[in-house]
């Protein structure tokens, strides 16, 4: 596994390679845990409640817009929860030399893929162009993408943390932020709305539990409630619609605004049940235009909670803060040393804050990175 943790960075660099990663990672797994699959320590609650999420998901065919959607991207989501819950299993079981074998090469390959990233962040930063990003475009003559870098900026944004959780027990602190400040100062450079705010909220999350425990996994579960609760009445809210449909601020704000204001009218429609697995690249009137060019739903709301909602309604939001809720549980327990603590956390913050604001929940790469993380968490040093 010490293989595939430094390898993961470098692909988080590039995203779009997290899910082949993913899938080699557990197959070479799997090839070495031979027959002793039984014997690995399951976490058996994450099972119960992957399980019932995939379950209904399954049960939504029979309501969805079009059902013909939702099988194909049942199996891939079944997979990847199969191939994610096999390797926390398989990380649970790791001895003390492995883990740290584990976590010298997530450190690794962070400060690699964090290098690899301001070189082109400076240049971008000061202006220069071609960057090096464009100049390897132009090389291969393909079309150039400014963007192409935030899902990278996204990512690393969380799982900086669990590398600075190896440098926090061996060096302290002050040594360790330096991987997440670093993470943070790139961030701007490419533009990227969700690493920003995975950054701050995990920097905050980070100072709350270095000094109370108990008042961090509050904080943390008070936010998974207010986000699952409350986010299909937020769109609504007055103050709210009032200041981010300012056609004047940046087009992806209103943008995502107009989003979810169209989503939450959805949501009203169908609370309980949803519209189906998949509905979100569907849904009636979705591909109407607010203006030349720019779609009323693209493919996904952009707000992972919402997309709970709207596919796989009440029922699956439910299940979605369940496993939320569990993740929150298992990364504070008082069973873990205060640099774990403070560590899992940050990580945990940037994560929900990503997953509010950025990608479709059953994209494979965002998929394949979140079991990834989860799987990395639990190789960590004890």
């Amino acid at each position: 596994m010490a293989g595939g943790a430094l390898l993961a960075p470098l692909a988080m660099a590039s995203p779009l390679a997290l899910a082949p990663l993913f899938i080699l990672i557990v197959v070479l797994a799997a090839t070495g845990a031979g027959r002793g699959l039984a014997a690995l320590p399951w976490p058996r609650a994450a099972i119960a409640l992957v399980g019932l999420a995939i379950l209904w998901s399954a049960l939504s065919a029979s309501w969805a817009i079009e059902p013909e959607r939702v099988p194909r991207l049942l199996v891939s989501l079944a997979l990847a929860a199969l191939g994610g819950l096999f390797l926390m299993a398989i990380a649970e079981s790791l001895s003390a030399a492995s883990r740290a074998r584990v976590g010298a090469a997530l450190v690794a390959g962070m400060v690699v893929a964090l290098t690899l990233l301001t070189i082109e962040a400076v240049p971008r930063y000061l202006g220069l162009r071609p960057t090096p990003q464009q100049w390897i475009v132009s090389a291969f003559a393909l079309r150039f993408d400014a963007s192409s870098l935030n899902r990278a900026c996204a990512v690393i944004a969380i799982s900086v943390w669990i590398a600075a959780s190896v440098l926090a027990r061996r060096h302290g602190w002050r040594v360790a932020v330096l991987l997440p400040a670093w993470a943070a100062a790139i961030a701007p450079a490419f533009e990227s709305l969700a690493a920003v705010a995975a950054g701050a909220a995990a920097a905050a999350a980070a100072l709350l539990a270095g000094r109370a425990r108990i008042a961090a996994r509050t904080l943390i579960l008070a936010a998974i409630a207010v986000m699952f609760v409350l986010m299909p009445l937020v769109p609504n809210w007055a103050p709210f619609r009032a200041f981010f449909a300012d056609r004047a601020r940046d087009g992806s704000i209103w943008h995502r605004a107009e989003i979810w204001f169209f989503v939450a009218e959805r949501i009203a429609e169908r609370p309980v049940l949803g519209w189906g697995l998949n509905a979100a690249r569907s849904m009636p009137g979705g591909k109407d235009l607010i203006q030349p060019g720019v779609e009323r739903l693209p493919l996904h709301p952009h707000n992972g909670v919402l997309q709970l909602w709207l596919e796989l309604g009440g029922v699956g939001a439910a299940l979605g803060a369940a496993i939320a809720v569990l993740a929150t549980l298992h990364a504070t327990s008082a069973a873990r040393d205060a640099a774990t603590r403070i560590a899992m956390a940050s990580a945990l913050a940037a994560a929900l804050t990503v997953i509010g604001v950025g990608y479709g929940l059953w994209q494979g790469w965002w998929m394949a990175t979140l079991w990834l993380i989860a799987a990395l968490a639990r190789a960590m040093p004890r």
